[in-house]
């Protein structure tokens, strides 16, 4: 019988993080889809927030914003349509979250997936297999059988020692498998059940070639002024009492995608989607002539209707759910077939991104270290929780959106917006409520299974900064604190005329009982965090210190760093005092020591936390 060490069902984006990631371990994966090709129809168009970090650790961040999508720019809220403007709007090029990337990019779902294949593909040790049904399923002591179709119709077989399902909240891992056993999704923080039109818009450009009556040509428009007047650029959340709706760009900027989705309400009649959407959306792309200019006055403006082609309108009812359990025995859950939110949040695809990456440095250790079956379940129920409190999280900020989006009293909007304009009048206000509305302030709480000392500065995620190596260019910190997702990184605080002896800390990690791969001399980063003088000549490579990158340090060597790019944020998160900074691969920190003996002390309770 074929075997594999991680079977996945679902190439969705999901699917295809955990199989980028393991890959890059040199993990045997086998990815089973059953879909022939990529859906080309996009479901989710939000990477937000930690994915967006997270796809520069999978290798394809910079595709993000050229091939994939295009930064988000701004999150804007509007009375009735975007037609109005804002009154209150978030602008997302600057570095809120402290990750040095886009907080937000609005992709094209198909375009992800394309990429992430095309990782794959560089990867011996990964195996994806398209038109594979799974059917089923048994479960053995150290492994898992699973039967399925292959694209032939052919009954196959193939052993895995660990099983993760990633085929969508529908998907058979959890449906067939699972729920016998107890495991469904359930009601997260709040009940939130409603249907909604999702469209999909592909535009065109009208010319004067093509469209010479157009009033805006005599005017001096461009087609370009045309489609930025009509189609603004960010993403719209739009109150309106009597139906809510959000709109707006995704994909790469070289094509022209819109999305618009809007609430269905009991009296609606949905015979017609297409013509539903059209008697909903069309005023929208009407605008007063007198707004644009005088010789107009009296004329509406009209987007010409077939330079819209509608790819995609369809009603989706959308909840708030998270299964009640993770994983039975060696076979886990994760993205949709785990949790399901609401679109207010670009939360869906971020959160499957998300239990990747942290499943996947786990499934490293699990199947690299010679641990007891009880260390497995400590090990993933610390995953499970850390889990739920993600979700829990993102829920929290979705709601925040969703609430604005769907308040249905007339006076508590008119409150809401009235305060929001004042707000968005002064800009000192507008920078803490922005701050505060946006910035990452998620820490894990102690748990049961959990791999964080929260007593000694863990659970915060390390930010990520741009750091160089005299000699060297400037690289992004997670790539050089992060060399391995297989094993821990220890950053090394150290002072200008500091003598630092890395085979000293070596000899201590290796005298402290550490299972074995887990903490290891290459995992060792020198971090400057006061720029003085360069390496000597006389140190070795790995003595040599990094330090943080200034703007202007940027700037002089053709790098454009995001707004408000701070080199200061890691000393800020971790504190003055710090020495030792043990990190996970996930970017969060296990443990801060000051001295030799807290940090002889940290790594000894990463040792008893695998025994």
């Amino acid at each position: 019988m074929e075997e594999t060490i991680i079977l996945i069902v679902g190439a969705g984006p999901t699917g295809l993080s955990l199989a980028v990631n393991l890959g890059r371990m040199n993990i045997k994966t086998v990815i089973l889809e059953k879909e022939l090709q990529i859906t080309e129809d996009p479901r989710g168009i939000a990477i937000a927030g930690e994915a967006v970090r997270i796809s520069y650790q999978l290798g394809i961040g910079k595709d993000l914003v050229s091939k994939i999508g295009s930064d988000t720019g701004k999150l804007c809220f509007h009375n009735k349509t975007f037609r109005n403007p804002p009154f209150m709007s978030f602008d997302l090029t600057r570095d809120l979250l402290q990750q040095s990337v886009s907080n937000a990019v609005n992709q094209f779902q198909p375009n992800y997936e394309r990429t992430l294949r095309g990782a794959l593909e560089a990867l011996s040790s990964c195996d994806i297999r398209v038109g594979c049904e799974v059917v089923d399923r048994v479960e053995e002591e150290a492994s898992v059988v699973v039967q399925y179709l292959d694209e032939k119709g052919m009954k196959r077989e193939i052993r895995t020692a660990w099983l993760v399902g990633a085929d969508g909240k529908r998907g058979i891992v959890r449906k067939k498998f699972l729920e016998p056993e107890g495991i469904r999704q359930e009601v997260g923080l709040y009940d939130h059940v409603s249907t909604w039109i999702a469209a999909n818009f592909d535009i065109s450009i009208p010319s004067p070639s093509t469209h010479p009556d157009f009033p805006l040509w005599k005017l001096g428009y461009s087609p370009e002024d045309v489609f930025r007047l009509f189609w603004p650029a960010g993403f719209h959340f739009c109150n309106d009492i009597k139906r809510p709706s959000v709109s707006g760009r995704f994909g790469p900027e070289s094509v022209r995608f819109w999305r618009h989705e809007y609430s269905v309400e009991p009296e609606d009649n949905l015979d017609d989607p297409e013509g539903h959407l059209w008697e909903q959306f069309g005023p929208w792309l009407e605008i007063p002539g007198s707004s644009i200019s005088r010789t107009l006055s009296g004329t509406n403006v009209t987007y010409p209707r077939d330079c819209i082609k509608i790819t995609r309108c369809r009603p989706f009812t959308f909840s708030t759910k998270v299964v009640n359990r993770w994983f039975s025995r060696r076979t886990l859950l994760i993205g949709d077939a785990a949790h399901v939110f609401p679109p207010f949040g670009g939360q869906g695809i971020a959160s499957g991104i998300r239990d990747a990456q942290a499943l996947s440095w786990r499934l490293a250790l699990l199947t690299q270290l010679p641990v007891p079956p009880s260390v497995h379940e400590k090990i993933l129920t610390g995953w499970a929780h850390e889990r739920r409190q993600v979700c829990d999280h993102a829920t929290k900020s979705t709601k925040v959106n969703g609430d604005i989006t769907n308040q249905r009293s007339v006076v508590m909007s008119f409150l809401f917006r009235s305060v929001m304009r004042v707000i968005w009048c002064v800009p000192f206000l507008v920078r803490r409520f922005t701050q505060s509305a946006m910035a990452d302030t998620f820490r894990y709480q102690d748990c049961e299974g959990a791999f964080a000392l929260r007593e000694r500065g863990g659970g915060w995620k390390l930010p990520q900064i741009w750091i160089q190596r005299d000699g060297s260019d400037p690289e992004l910190s997670d790539a050089v604190f992060i060399s391995s997702m297989a094993r821990l990184a220890l950053v090394v605080i150290v002072k200008e005329d500091e003598e630092v002896d890395s085979e000293g800390i070596a000899d201590m990690i290796g005298k402290s009982a550490l299972p074995a791969g887990i903490l290891t001399n290459e995992s060792i980063t020198l971090l400057q965090l006061d720029k003085g003088k360069a390496a000597r000549p006389e140190e070795k490579v790995s003595q040599q210190k990094y330090f943080p990158c200034t703007r202007e340090d940027l700037l002089a060597q053709g790098i454009n760093p995001v707004n408000g790019y701070d080199e200061t944020t890691v000393r800020k998160r971790i504190g003055k005092r710090a020495k030792y900074v043990i990190l996970r691969p996930d970017f969060y920190i296990h443990s801060i020591a000051r001295d030799e003996k807290e940090f002889l002390e940290n790594v000894q309770e990463v040792s008893r936390y695998f025994q």
